[in-house]
């Protein structure tokens, strides 16, 4: 069976810096796959490297089989490969209801999409006309996930969505994606300093470490104690 992510091989970097090396891996349909490891370790430039925000320097990114390696962003989105930066993406001037729109290709498709996700965000729904940027922190924060599922994504690369998250909303995060994965068999790729929160909702994990896969397993019981052993080194 076609994999819905194929990486292989994939090395990247900045200027004449290395700083993604030989890294394969594969991420199945529906499958939700965590990213561990310290802060500065590449696992950002991993992601913007799949997504092609950042050029392959050497090796293969498949997406359903396909060769996307060196396709552009924006038709990579429109294949079905979302990306959920860690940073505010949003148009702090937009209303709510237009920075949703921005996560569909064709406004055709919003009232079905927003019935769909405004079940899981109804804080945003009830105040759709409100401008982006007078919304919290945490707010804002479920607006860029809400904006990427309306798109319906094959695959959704989530990078620390949980940062700045009060335990509450973090929760509330976690159930939506393990629900929106299952229902709509989208598969994920998460980037996570948050353990519980990245445990919770992922099946296998990778630990990450200076641009590489040092370590990978299944989520089981022992898999927090394997991870922080590799964090404390």
């Amino acid at each position: 069976m076609t994999s819905a992510l194929q990486v292989e091989s994939l090395s990247s970097g900045y200027g004449t810096s290395e700083v993604i090396t030989e890294v394969s891996f594969t991420l199945a349909k529906s499958e939700v796959l965590a990213v561990v490891g310290k802060n500065g370790m590449g696992k950002t430039s991993l992601l913007k490297t799949v997504l092609g925000l950042l050029p392959a320097w050497r090796g293969s990114v498949k997406f359903a089989g396909k060769d996307v390696t060196h396709m552009p962003p924006h038709l990579k989105r429109r294949l079905g490969l979302v990306y959920v930066p860690q940073e505010h993406a949003l148009f702090q001037d937009l209303t709510i209801r237009d920075n949703l729109r921005l996560g569909l290709l064709s406004d055709r498709d919003f009232k079905a999409a927003l019935d769909h996700v405004g079940q899981w965000f109804p804080v945003l729904t009830r105040r759709l006309q409100q401008r982006a940027g007078t919304l919290s922190g945490g707010e804002q924060k479920m607006l860029i996930v809400a904006r990427a599922l309306m798109a319906r994504p094959q695959v959704l690369l989530l990078d620390e969505v949980t940062e700045g998250l009060q335990p509450s909303l973090v929760d509330r995060l976690a159930d939506v994606l393990t629900r929106f994965s299952r229902d709509m068999g989208t598969s994920m790729v998460v980037i996570e300093q948050h353990l519980p929160f990245a445990l919770g909702i992922a099946g296998r994990y990778l630990v990450f470490k200076r641009g590489e896969i040092v370590d990978s397993g299944g989520v089981d019981a022992q898999a927090t104690e394997r991870i922080e052993a590799h964090m404390r080194i």
